[in-house]
């Protein structure tokens, strides 16, 4: 299970870590003619917080006598459709191509998202009550990873306004966007997932995790603005990796 967890959470910080570069030359290209981009700031400042955590937490996993967390690698396993999905767009738009697919009306697989998403908040509930018990004791080496969950879910509020709005603009949604929309809650819950096992001792918070774990909360708090900037249309922004985050209403485009 160690080696599991280990190697999930290497793989899922590389995957993290491309996102940042990807955006690195979105931003190369079209900054000389189309000027600053927050949406892809705000992105390479997440990418490049998330994606250490992940490979450090995972490279500890690996080098270190903790005991592997399921519910760990369980978080990782659940949220990696949507990051894999969004990855995979995103190395399509770099080549030259749309980036994203677009899903008219509302198919089956969309209705379910919501009722998938709270049967797995549930069951992540009752995981933790077990993971923690009566011997959890919380320190405030977890605070960043805690105040994460919750600002990894504000973004995920706003991005999921984005896609209604949408829907209601051109009839469908967007599959980077709801991919996008997803990876921001499921990455809350592996924060809060190291941080119950920080909290049973099982996993160890080293000083290196918890420069890193500080260092996202700006990033988040700042991917907070903007999106809900874009999200009001008080925000225009012409970066390509926004594809499906942007509302349509906005007359913003994309590439």
């Amino acid at each position: 299970m160690r080696i599991a967890v280990g190697l999930a959470n290497i793989v899922l910080g590389l995957i993290y870590t491309c996102y940042g570069l990807m955006t690195i030359a979105d931003l190369k290209r079209g900054w000389a003619t189309m000027g600053f981009s927050h949406f892809g700031m705000a992105w390479i400042a997440m990418a490049f917080t998330c994606g250490p955590h992940h490979l450090e937490h995972g490279l500890h996993a690996i080098a270190s006598s903790d005991a592997g967390g399921p519910l760990d690698l369980a978080a990782v396993l659940v949220g990696a459709p949507a990051g894999v999905t969004w990855f995979l767009l995103r190395v399509e738009a770099l080549r030259g191509g749309p980036g994203d697919r677009p899903i008219h009306g509302t198919p089956g697989w969309v209705r379910a998202i919501p009722y998938v998403s709270t049967t797995y908040v549930v069951a992540a509930i009752i995981a933790a009550i077990v993971v923690v018990g009566r011997a959890g004791t919380f320190t405030p080496r977890m605070t960043p990873n805690v105040l994460l969950l919750l600002v990894y879910s504000l973004i995920g509020y706003y991005l999921l306004r984005t896609q209604l709005t949408n829907r209601d603009v051109v009839g469908g949604w967007s599959l980077s966007g709801l991919a996008l929309t997803l990876v921001f809650p499921t990455c809350g819950l592996m924060r809060a997932t190291f941080a119950l096992y920080a909290a049973s001792s099982r996993y160890t918070v080293e000083p290196v995790g918890l420069v890193i774990d500080w260092l996202a909360v700006p990033a988040a708090v700042y991917f907070v603005w903007v999106t809900r900037a874009l999200n009001r249309g008080v925000l225009t922004d012409w970066n390509e990796g926004a594809t499906g985050a942007l509302p349509e209403m906005a007359g913003v485009g994309n590439g």
